[in-house]
């Protein structure tokens, strides 16, 4: 099994989101998801299976789509401290 960098998994988030905002914008590490980069409950679901397909990982089978999403996991902790 090969070693998969965060890197990696940033730009494979990136890539199969471009689709979603608007003529595929780019968008940086703390962009949100759904606020930032347009992306609906689908794509943002599509974006997690592609990540378990491609990394062979298992994500949490709940996704709470009312709590910010974005590129950068540690962005999600800092986000939820500062409430």
């Amino acid at each position: 099994m090969s070693t998969v960098n965060e890197t990696q998994i940033k730009e494979t988030i990136r890539r199969r989101s471009s689709g979603c905002s608007d003529g595929g914008a780019e968008f940086d590490d703390d962009a949100l998801f759904y606020e930032d980069v347009g992306a609906d409950s689908i794509a943002i679901v599509q974006v997690f299976l592609t990540c378990q397909e491609t990394f062979d990982v298992t994500l949490a089978d709940e996704l709470n789509l009312m709590e910010p999403i974005s590129v950068n996991p540690s962005d999600r902790a800092h986000r939820a401290q500062a409430r």
